[in-house]
């Protein structure tokens, strides 16, 4: 706390007024840090088809999730949830999958397509970020290029495709709002 303090140029009592505790104030760097970087995450939801959408959505996920600080604030959000500390946050436990989540309901409403979007948003944002980023930083047996995750992904989007009728290319010209 001392050195946050020194840090932040201010005294270590007004850090305590501010947060409360050690535990508040990690909890308040984890909700920053993941704001901050989902702030970064945008797809302009009118221009492509919902494929496209998603393949720009999920690379600018993973390109993210392998930035060294956000492996850090994956870390503290860990121990926060290892705590059971997680009602005390603000952020979802899986913003990404939220991301996605929202350009897909927009497509199912779009199309009246019945899907259970919570589940299949998560399973998207497993299939082309969780999944590459361990193949990538553990398994090392992804290039960290972009060539190779691009491919990566639009691989993973037509298999997904296959399966899922949201997903399917060619019911995606029904006309958007």
């Amino acid at each position: 706390m001392d050195d946050i303090a020194a840090a932040a140029n201010v005294s270590k009592r007004t850090l305590y007024s501010r947060y409360g505790s050690k535990t508040q104030l990690l909890i308040a760097r984890a909700e920053h840090g993941t704001q901050r970087h989902l702030k970064a995450i945008t797809v302009d939801r009118r221009s492509g088809d919902l494929r496209n959408r998603l393949l720009k959505l999920c690379r600018k996920m993973l390109d993210a999730a392998l930035k060294p600080e956000v492996i850090g604030i994956e870390t503290l959000a860990t121990w926060i949830f290892e705590r059971k500390l997680e009602a005390q946050l603000s952020i979802h436990r899986n913003p990404g999958a939220s991301l996605i989540q929202d350009l897909l309901t927009e497509e199912a409403r779009v199309r009246n397509i019945e899907e259970d979007l919570p589940f299949l948003a998560a399973f998207i944002f497993d299939a082309t970020v969780t999944g590459p980023r361990a193949r990538i930083l553990l398994r090392k047996d992804l290039a960290n290029t972009a060539r190779a995750k691009t491919e990566h992904l639009a691989q993973t989007m037509d298999l997904l495709a296959r399966a899922v009728p949201l997903l399917e290319p060619e019911l995606q010209h029904a006309p958007k709002r």
